[in-house]
């Protein structure tokens, strides 16, 4: 049984398996409900969100915030100081001068001029007032690459409070399963190839884990022979060009979605090496040439051919 609807700009699908139906319909809306409510919270295309409070009060004051949205925004800089900066919420201010829909760059005078805003270290968390403060004018913030995963790891917590136990949240790519497709049969997750969408690279047997995949296939246009993507060096405020995509398997969504994103922006090299230092998380990368990388210790029966 299945039901999508457009939450977060993506589209969101839950599968149950082997679950009475009324039990299902209620589950469902629940975790679409708390999926949706995050969005109002984290979404920074809304003016009455808290991250847009945030934005709109940088450099001036401090902005008092749910316990989500500071519980993300924390974990969001955990991933920074983890990846030397690669990972930084405070890229919006420069992505918001990239228009990949209209296929147009931004200008050399207002990139540089926007880049020092980008400084994750002056984004300031008051755990105890449960509020955000951004150092500087001009200053914002954005969780695209993090909010999709904990709502899905939200609403998949949701589904287990309602009884549903197997099941698969699948937000834009970001996705967590949980239990068996069926008696005995593992939920099966297919990673895209970068540059042919209708072939695999490879098939995950999955149980209970979190994926998500970053790559510049997502959102981006050609100009002049060069690929453009939406996933920007937060020292340049450019398109990474080590990878093509990377997938990240981890215990949570919201950590794999911002580790995809992290090692893509590190690269293979680097991105392999944080890897190696964190229990439980694995990675297969297609690198800038098109090989594909896939890290150690993958536990046995997970990964599969195409």
């Amino acid at each position: 049984m299945r039901q999508s609807r457009i939450i977060m700009g993506t589209s969101v699908e839950i599968v149950v398996s082997l679950a009475d139906s009324k039990k299902a319909e209620e589950a469902w809306e629940a975790a679409f409900g708390e999926i949706q409510g995050i969005d109002f919270l984290m979404s920074n295309y809304r003016e009455d969100s808290e991250v847009s409070r945030i934005n709109r009060n940088a450099g001036k004051k401090e902005t008092l915030v749910s316990p989500e949205t500071l519980r993300v925004i924390e974990r969001a800089l955990e991933f920074s100081s983890l990846s030397g900066g690669a990972f930084d919420i405070s890229i919006a201010s420069v992505f918001r001068l990239w228009n990949f829909r209209e296929g147009k760059l931004p200008d050399e005078k207002s990139l540089m001029g926007k880049l020092p805003k980008v400084d994750y270290r002056r984004i300031k968390v008051d755990r105890a007032r449960s509020s955000v403060y951004l150092q500087e004018q001009g200053m914002e913030i954005d969780l695209g690459a993090i909010a999709k995963g904990y709502a899905v790891d939200r609403a998949s917590a949701i589904l287990q409070e309602k009884g549903i136990e197997n099941f698969i949240v699948n937000a834009g790519g970001d996705l967590k399963v949980n239990g068996s497709k069926e008696e005995g049969v593992a939920w099966t997750v297919g990673i895209q190839h970068p540059r042919l969408p209708s072939t695999m690279i490879a098939k995950l047997s999955l149980r209970q884990t979190a994926v998500a995949t970053s790559g510049d296939y997502q959102k981006f246009f050609i100009k002049g022979g060069e690929r453009y993507h939406h996933l920007l060096n937060p020292s340049t405020g450019t398109p990474a060009r080590e990878s093509q995509s990377v997938t990240v398997m981890a215990p949570s969504a919201m950590d794999a979605d911002a580790l995809a994103t992290a090692i893509f922006i590190l690269g293979p090299e680097k991105g392999l090496s944080l890897i190696e230092r964190l229990p439980n998380v694995h990675t297969i990368i297609v690198d800038r040439r098109g090989s594909v990388l896939i890290s150690p210790n993958w536990p046995k029966g997970v990964l599969l051919p195409p």
